[in-house]
């Protein structure tokens, strides 16, 4: 393969890696999905940051997959959309 296919191929629109800080929106609106259908106590927390955090991680997979330019930006966006989970984490440990 040519350097000039890899050239093209780097030029890809960084949609997934922009789709990753929505991992915290949509933690939100499965937590509170998880509440209307009768979850209680922190079962639909854990559930919504635990959602919020594996939507960043699915999408930084996907961002380099298909090898999209500015892969920082899917990083930081699966970093923020993980700021939940830890502190959902370190909530449960210092209680």
């Amino acid at each position: 393969m040519s350097a000039r296919g890899s050239a093209i191929k780097r030029g890809v629109v960084p949609w997934f890696g922009l789709c990753s800080w929505l991992g915290m929106v949509i933690g939100v609106l499965i937590e509170q999905a998880a509440r209307a259908m009768g979850a209680s106590g922190n079962s639909a927390t854990a559930v919504g940051v635990l959602a919020a955090a594996m939507c960043g991680f699915c999408a930084v997979l996907a961002s380099r997959v298909r090898d999209e330019r500015w892969p920082w930006l899917a990083l930081a966006g699966a970093a923020f959309s993980a700021v939940p989970l830890a502190l959902f984490l370190l909530s449960m440990i210092l209680h």
